[in-house]
């Protein structure tokens, strides 16, 4: 297989994950029509693309082409995942736009940049990440935090939309089945490392799927599709900053403590506010990062277990901590700003009447 034909099959994948992501989370968005509901989600990831295709040729000027052309999939991945805490609060499409793009703009694409090594981290450290865990789980679960503590205790809440098992699970096998040849395309070659790559995916997704549950079955003694569902974007996630450099064992045990935290955060943020965006932060934002911290622990041959050092678990550490303080930080300032111009327009109209 070409290089050419695994580029093309890895932005694929990655539309296939929108689009199976766009089932699954829909039941955290207001409900309304499927079509309308498709074509907002559509528009939100074209949003990211827009803002990476606008940005990226400044900063990208040496960069292979198909790096520009992948990351730019990723990037419409992201804005889809960055407004769906927008959304639940019944934000308008120009509002909803106008974050992604700001978002977009000034998180995504420079952690786009210093992940794929584009751009020098600060303070020296070189965190891995092969599979783009920081941009798009980390930094997306984080703006998700930053939505939720801007929009605070006293939050509209609209009408959740209901999905049928059917389209759950058409949604969750091509949202796997996108993920796992995602990941299996990121190095654009077919090689040993490919087997290396599906293996140890599948066994992390199902390694957060027992993790999940296990939580779930101690905190509420019930198991449902729903939480398995969970489990699996959790292990997903967990295993996306390297595949390549688990072996299987390791694979499966970054999947069961992700998929653990994952479900633990999140089942105690959902009974404290009845909002089920908190799941967005913890099966991306808890799982990314505990996924990217594990990888300092185990990753073959360079992470502590191998070698005692602990600078790679610091890096790993200390990246995941400066994109989603910085993700936090700047969703929750935008998101304040965009209520606040909100209330003055809504203000004025009532005056001038």
């Amino acid at each position: 297989m070409s290089d050419a034909v695994v580029i093309v099959v890895s932005i694929c994948a990655v539309l296939a994950v929108v689009v199976g992501l766009a089932v699954v989370d829909s039941r955290m968005l207001p409900a309304s029509p499927w079509l309308r509901s498709g074509l907002f989600s559509a528009s939100c990831a074209a949003t990211g693309l827009v803002s990476w295709l606008s940005l990226a040729p400044l900063i990208m000027r040496d960069a292979p082409g198909y790096l520009y052309a992948t990351i730019a999939a990723l990037a419409g991945l992201a804005a889809f995942l960055v407004t769906l805490g927008v959304r639940a609060t019944g934000a308008g499409v120009a509002t909803t736009l106008s974050f992604a793009f700001l978002w977009s703009a000034t998180v995504f694409v420079p952690t786009a940049a210093l992940t794929f090594s584009v751009l020098p981290w600060p303070w020296g450290i070189d965190p891995i990440d092969h599979g783009g865990s920081l941009p798009v789980n980390v930094a997306t679960g984080a703006a998700t935090l930053g939505v939720l503590l801007a929009g605070g205790a006293g939050a509209g809440r609209m009408r959740s939309a209901t999905i049928s098992r059917n389209s759950g699970v058409a949604g969750v096998l091509l949202l796997s089945l996108g993920w796992i040849i995602w990941l299996a395309s990121v190095e654009f070659a077919v090689d040993d490392v490919t087997v290396a790559i599906t293996v140890n995916s599948i066994i992390g997704a199902a390694g957060g799927v027992v993790g999940w549950i296990v939580v779930q079955r101690i905190r509420h003694q019930r198991t449902t599709l729903d939480a398995m569902t969970a489990g699996l974007v959790s292990g997903l996630v967990s295993i996306t900053a390297g595949a390549a450099l688990f072996t299987p064992v390791f694979a499966g045990v970054a999947g069961i403590l992700s998929g653990a935290a994952a479900c633990a955060f999140t089942l105690n943020r959902v009974a404290a506010t009845r909002r089920q965006q908190w799941f967005l932060v913890g099966s991306h934002l808890i799982a990314g990062a505990t996924g990217l911290v594990l990888l300092g622990v185990f990753a073959t041959e360079i992470g502590f277990v191998f070698t005692g050092q602990l600078l790679g678990l610091a890096e790993q550490a200390a990246s995941s901590l400066l994109v989603a303080a910085y993700s936090t930080g700047v969703s929750f300032v935008l998101w304040s700003g965009m209520k606040a111009l909100a209330a003055r327009k809504s203000v004025g109209q009532i005056k001038a009447h």
